[in-house]
């Protein structure tokens, strides 16, 4: 029997979400429970916009079938690589000998002096100063981790790093990316994907990658790439480092590709090490727990779904693209490129201001994309999105879209996170930590949509964030949004009377004071000001 959802307490990711890389993953028992209560056993479950695959997964997991949707080839690489089974002896064999056959031809490049005993160390970490080798990290057998200021014969292996590089690329035995970095991601002077690694790494991926590609059995190829690309950021010069501890941290930190003045060198057999421990965890996982292999992925735009037959799916459940939050896409070229993908980013769904992607055609695309979801969900049955954004035009423009393709909406849930993302992290102060669950129906008979004119749509809306303030002295923008944006969304209020953008945060600040309530700094909410 289908329920009303309200907020489930969101879990931590299990070993086979940590595999990879991707951004804006959902909390997997949510969307579980979600698939258990509006479908059967044996039933489709279809994500349009399937990013890292946590619906197809998941709807595997409880035995439906499952379609999975998306441009982004990345998209569809991490999704089949997490369900596909591999034999992990096999798998265990072929990441040892490429990791011994790398490392005893390379492993001269990561040397270092132990500070102490002067003995032969390995190179952990090292820290730069923009392009300039400051301290290092290392592992003395003898002595444990010792962190010391950089010497002469470690830039003797720095230059060797840079002749041998030259000599290699020169001979055509060198296999990277040279892609040039899309504007709108990048945020530093780097132009190409390759200036985001040193040469050291360069030449130890090139060869790993190639190492890789020869492996003759498909599936163990695919899960080594696995390994090998999700390691891609703790071993490129996004990682910001700390020149008192020389220690990085793992993955980039903002939703750019980007070079911090202070940053960090890896060791790639470190890290490629450490890959593969965590992915042969996940591996271990979903051998036992996908006892199905009845899913479709398909790598293409959602506008356009003729291989879906009309009526076929049971139950939606997607995220669709925010607008300009992140541009999830463009990021993914910094995988992409290795991979290699043929990608064609102009095709990316989204409102982006600085590629000259309007409003409009971002409404008018995703409405394309939620007709389709109409003509192939079955009457009767549902479909479930999240959404996350403080602008009430993208706001407008998914909803009108969904209306304008037929569905009737049920019922709105706000529902909290697990952890915060990078960015949330970053910018905890006003940020908001959840996402709102929307779901809809396909009635039997498709209606008429209605359209409410308000005459006093800043009144409303003022007369309800007094209500909500009612209930408390301080109210955090989580719970602000939490009961106005259903609010919004029932009476069509996002423009005023002149037809311009309502700003929820322009309007509280006429008579709300944002700040921390306590002495952490750390608890931010708005609060009523002081005459």
């Amino acid at each position: 029997m289908v329920r009303k959802l309200k907020n489930i307490k969101a879990k931590s990711h299990p070993p086979h979400y940590m595999m990879h890389k991707y951004w804006g993953r959902k909390p997997h028992n949510v969307v579980s429970d979600y698939i258990n209560n509006y479908t059967k056993e044996g039933e489709v479950v279809l994500d349009p916009f399937m990013g890292s695959g946590v619906v197809v997964i998941e709807a595997i997991k409880s035995s439906r079938e499952a379609y999975g949707i998306d441009l982004n080839p990345l998209s569809i690489f991490i999704t089949r690589n997490t369900l596909e089974p591999i034999n992990i002896s096999a798998f265990d064999k072929a990441y040892k000998k490429i990791h011994l056959k790398i490392y005893s031809k390379f492993k001269k490049l990561y040397q270092t002096s132990c500070p102490t005993c002067k003995s032969d160390s390995i190179f952990l970490n090292s820290v730069y100063d923009s392009e300039k080798l400051i301290r290092i990290k290392g592992l003395c057998s003898d002595c444990g981790v010792f962190r010391k200021d950089i010497e002469e014969s470690d830039l003797i292996i720095l230059k060797d790093a840079d002749s041998l590089f030259k000599k290699y690329d020169a001979e055509k035995l060198l296999d990277y990316p040279k892609d040039k970095i899309l504007q709108y991601v990048k945020r530093s002077q780097r132009t190409h994907i390759n200036q985001l690694f040193t040469t050291r790494a360069l030449i130890i991926l090139s060869h790993i990658r190639n190492e890789i590609l020869n492996e003759k059995n498909n599936k163990i190829r695919e899960m080594l790439m696995m390994c090998f690309t999700s390691m891609l950021p703790n071993v490129s010069k996004m990682i910001p480092g700390n020149i008192e501890t020389v220690n990085g941290r793992s993955g980039w930190q903002i939703s750019k590709l980007w070079v911090p003045t202070i940053h960090t060198e890896k060791n790639i057999f470190e890290s490629f090490l450490s890959r593969y421990k965590k992915i042969r965890k996940g591996k271990l996982e979903t051998n036992e727990l996908v006892k199905s292999t009845k899913f479709k992925l398909f790598n293409k735009s959602s506008e356009y779904l003729k291989n879906i037959k009309t009526e076929s799916i049971d139950y939606i459940f997607t995220d669709p693209p925010y607008g300009e939050s992140i541009a999830y896409f463009g990021l993914s070229m910094f995988f992409n490129s290795w991979l290699p993908s043929i990608v064609d980013y102009e095709k990316e769904i989204i409102f982006d201001p600085y590629r000259g992607k309007k409003h409009d055609d971002y409404s008018i695309r995703l409405e394309k994309v939620f007709k389709e979801l109409y003509r192939i969900l079955k009457p009767g049955k549902y479909l479930s999105f999240t959404f996350h954004n403080r602008d009430l035009i993208i706001w407008k423009g998914v909803i009108d879209s969904v209306d304008g393709a037929g569905f009737e909406i049920k019922n709105i849930t706000y529902q909290e996170q697990a952890v915060l993302s990078g960015t949330q992290g970053i910018n905890y102060k006003n940020t908001l930590k959840g996402d709102f669950v929307y779901t809809f129906i396909k009635p039997n008979t498709k209606k008429k949509r209605v359209v409410i004119k308000q005459k006093n749509p800043l009144g409303l809306i003022n007369k309800k964030i007094n209500a909500i303030f009612g209930k408390s002295n301080f109210i955090t923008s989580d719970q602000i949004f939490e009961e106005i944006i259903p609010y919004i969304i029932e009476k069509q209020i996002y423009t005023d009377i002149e037809g311009l953008p309502i700003n929820i945060d322009d309007v509280l600040k006429e008579n709300y004071d944002y700040g921390p309530i306590d002495s952490s700094n750390k608890i931010f909410a708005w609060k009523k000001k002081i005459n």
